[in-house]
């Protein structure tokens, strides 16, 4: 396991906030031991002393003050001590077996600093975290791999590696379109890019602006056809994908997220038509 100690400046927006680091301690506490406690610690690379004797409250909160002082991504680490409480369906040895309030706890208290946590540790700031989590949702239901790698690429890549998140965004939605032409068993395109895949799901969805008469929907159905084209446009020119000609600008966490937004947004478009369908 790669230690998560380090400066912590390389992340000062990284920081466990007090109030998540309470609400963590007050939720694992009930459920797990002293010793659970610690490998929970151990394994996400939290490493320094604990003065002996205290409580498991006290002792918890303490581990995450290190976390914030040593570790050079504090949020990782806080993801890595939850993902058993928020994946695994096991509940401590505590008397309370139903997960799902505890859980709710901790995503209440992440979300009122603006973050959220994410199947495989993953805690971010990225936003639209309505839309992504009924993406994950979907995702995980229908069991559809190819999309669930691109989704855990974005969020593992959107802080420190802006362009493998367009990428990301953008194999996202090839692969959603993918798998609904082979489902509905349309023609797949010759060429697989996101433009030609796109071209035939709007097409079978009703997406076409000229598929309806309201003006609204028409200037609507028009910008997401071009918000699907300029993200493979983005991948194509600064994603990680392809080589880059001289650059105009640098991709910043920023352009990840709006990069990211829209495809989440766009990918549960097409989802949510896709299940009204008979």
């Amino acid at each position: 396991m790669q230690s998560q100690r380090d400066s912590a400046s390389s992340h000062p927006s990284r920081k466990i906030p007090i109030s998540v680091a309470a609400v963590v301690a007050d939720v694992l506490v009930p459920r797990y031991t002293h010793n659970r406690i610690d490998h929970f610690m151990e394994r996400a690379g939290i490493e320094g002393e604990i003065a002996p004797g205290m409580n498991k409250v006290d002792k918890t909160r303490a581990w995450l003050k290190v976390a914030n002082d040593k570790c050079a991504d504090p949020l990782a680490a806080l993801g890595t001590v939850l993902a058993e409480l928020m994946e695994v369906d096991t509940a401590g040895y505590g008397v309370q077996t139903d997960l799902s309030e505890d859980r709710q706890k901790i995503h209440n208290a992440l979300g009122a600093h603006g973050l959220s946590y994410f199947r495989g540790g993953l805690i971010t700031a990225l936003g639209a975290t309505a839309v992504s989590r009924t993406i994950e949702e979907i995702i995980r239901e229908r069991d559809l791999a190819g999309l669930q790698t691109e989704f855990d690429r974005i969020f593992r890549n959107v802080e420190s590696d802006p362009a493998t998140t367009v990428t990301a965004s953008c194999a996202l939605l090839e692969s959603l379109f993918k798998t609904y032409i082979e489902d509905e068993n349309l023609q797949m395109p010759a060429d697989q890019s996101i433009r030609p895949l796109w071209k035939i799901i709007r097409a079978d969805l009703n997406f076409d602006p000229g598929t309806t008469h309201d003006p609204d929907l028409k200037t609507v159905l028009s910008g997401l056809i071009g918000i699907v084209e300029g993200i493979g446009a983005l991948r194509t020119h600064k994603g990680s994908a392809h080589g880059q000609a001289k650059a105009t600008y640098k991709l910043k966490p920023r352009h990840a997220r709006l990069a990211a937004h829209a495809s989440f947004t766009i990918a549960n478009f097409v989802l949510e038509t896709w299940g009204e369908r008979p």
